[in-house]
């Protein structure tokens, strides 16, 4: 969703690397930020949205979340496409996060057709991705989508289903969060998370400014004493524990 007033002023607020003190987030912005996609990957994920883009299939939607309003039940694969969020340059954050840290385990809540899942696997090859799907249907695109990419887990489920039958023991380096965007389910999610989490363990959350709920709960949460680093890049907010930082919020330029 954009909103052009709230852009302006988080452009008037962001920062680039000068003035930031952190060395985690200046190194966030001045090395992280800065990753070029490789051509192959370029390729590959080019592939994927011509398929994407110019397929007339027509697929039965359960949705569990606050979706857009401006689809049916029964939705065009291209406007699915059309209206996913991990593309372009959050799909490309996707990318430079885990090519940066190379987190071993990333879980990710909203598979949809399996773009931002392509991004982060094409990102790190030494990661394990989990990722969860409510809608059938969408799922099994997914999984054609994903065929040729390795070390990833499909899970078929609700997140709330499938935080409830995850072991005490599983932890996750870098989790991302798309699908529901509803500010209070995005709130149960991270605190049900913080058991699977370390002190590192990066949180990324999409769509922080969907709606108005989505906006109270990214404010909770950067506000929140358990983060002591938390990043807003207008769309995206990553926040994580990180408790030998003095607690900071940062809005960077992106």
């Amino acid at each position: 969703m954009f909103l052009p007033l709230e852009y302006i002023k988080y452009r008037w607020n962001a920062k680039g690397r000068h003035g930031i003190h952190s060395p985690f987030v200046y190194d966030f912005v001045d090395n992280c930020l800065r990753i070029k996609l490789k051509a192959e990957d370029v390729s590959t994920l080019n592939n994927l949205f011509g398929r994407l883009k110019n397929s007339r299939q027509e697929i039965e939607i359960q949705d569990f979340g606050a979706g857009s309003k401006k689809l049916g039940s029964k939705r065009k694969v291209s406007a699915i496409f059309k209206m996913s969020s991990s593309k372009g340059k959050y799909g490309e954050l996707l990318y430079r996060l885990s090519k940066h840290y190379q987190p071993k385990e990333i879980l990710e809540f909203g598979t949809s057709l399996g773009v931002g899942t392509t991004y982060l696997a094409l990102g790190s090859n030494n990661s394990t991705i989990t990722t969860v799907e409510a809608c059938k249907n969408t799922r099994a695109l997914a999984l054609e989508n994903l065929k040729d990419l390795d070390s990833i887990e499909s899970k078929l489920g609700t997140f709330v289903d499938y935080l409830a039958e995850l072991p005490k023991e599983k932890q996750f380096d870098m989790i991302f969060i798309d699908g529901h965007h509803d500010g209070e389910a995005l709130i149960l999610y991270l605190n049900q998370l913080q058991k699977h989490a370390h002190d590192e363990t990066l949180f990324i959350l999409d769509d922080i400014r969907w709606s108005d709920s989505m906006k109270a709960a990214w404010e909770e949460i950067s506000n929140d004493s358990r983060f002591h680093m938390s990043m807003e890049l207008f769309r995206v907010g990553i926040v994580s524990r990180r408790s030998h930082m003095e607690k900071e919020k940062f809005v960077i330029r992106y």
